[in-house]
């Protein structure tokens, strides 16, 4: 499992060359990737200095999630033979954890422990 990832490798996650945001401060601060894997599409912008990330996943022209995150404080790529996945943290204690997995299949978890007393 690799923490901070360099730009090239997300490249190797997403198989995508990526769009820079803003070159005047660099692919850190939002760099989109657009991937498609069979019938599904996917749109993620990745912003590390910023802690922020998005996704956007349509499966044929159907939406199946659409997500903006604030306060990543952790980023893991794990590429094997078997799967490859984005492991988000986050600074709020109550988010445990996203993943998004992208081979062999897309699929998204998310790992929420809610306070009822809150």
């Amino acid at each position: 499992m690799k923490a901070n990832p360099e730009l090239f490798e997300y490249i190797g996650f997403f198989e995508a060359e990526p769009e820079v945001l803003d070159n005047a401060v660099g692919w850190t601060c939002g760099a989109r990737f657009s991937s498609t894997r069979g019938a599904d599409r996917i749109v993620a912008v990745i912003a590390p200095d910023d802690g922020e990330f998005s996704l956007k996943w349509w499966r044929a022209e159907n939406l199946c999630a659409n997500l903006e995150m604030r306060g990543v404080v952790k980023w893991k790529l794990e590429c094997d033979s078997s799967k490859e996945s984005l492991s988000l943290g986050f600074s709020q204690p109550a988010i445990k954890r996203f993943v998004l997995q992208l081979k062999p299949h897309v699929r998204v978890d998310w790992y929420v422990e809610w306070d009822p007393a809150a």
